[in-house]
């Protein structure tokens, strides 16, 4: 399967990919689609990558140690329901996920709170990692939709 994302965060000149985003309503084989987004990381050069989807986010990031998959390290499983409002699980929602994931994006800097999300391990990823991601990048699906 080739590599690929659904959503991208990059520089506003866009020579830069800060973040990666592969939104899935299902995860049925999640050591390939883990294996999906490390190589499409890898291809891009992107040092974050987020794998979502309605119930869970998976966080991982490039150490750029190799040129492999072994150089990305996964930092953690949280439940996100309380973040991404999203309940029809019909096939053709996969491109309405799709947008509600970008549409989280664009609004997190406006609704991240010292009390949210409730995780305080997601809270500081979010506050490390992805905010400062978004807050200096363009949020965009990375394909037609």
């Amino acid at each position: 399967m080739p590599a690929h994302a659904d959503i991208i965060v990059s520089s506003p000149d866009s020579t830069e990919v800060k973040l990666v985003v592969e939104a899935k309503l299902r995860v049925p084989d999640m050591e390939a689609t883990e294996s999906q987004l490390k190589n499409f990381m890898l291809s891009m050069r992107c040092p974050l990558g987020l794998l979502m989807s309605p119930e869970r986010l998976w966080v991982y990031i490039d150490r750029f140690t190799s040129d492999s998959e072994d150089s990305i390290e996964k930092l953690g499983d949280f439940d996100v329901s309380e973040l991404v409002k999203f309940s029809s699980f019909a096939i053709a929602d996969g491109i309405a996920f799709e947008i509600a994931v970008q549409m989280w994006l664009e609004k997190l800097p406006s609704i991240m709170s010292q009390n949210r999300p409730s995780d305080p391990k997601l809270r500081e990823i979010i506050s490390h990692y992805i905010l400062p991601a978004v807050e200096t990048g363009i949020v965009r699906a990375a394909g037609p939709r």
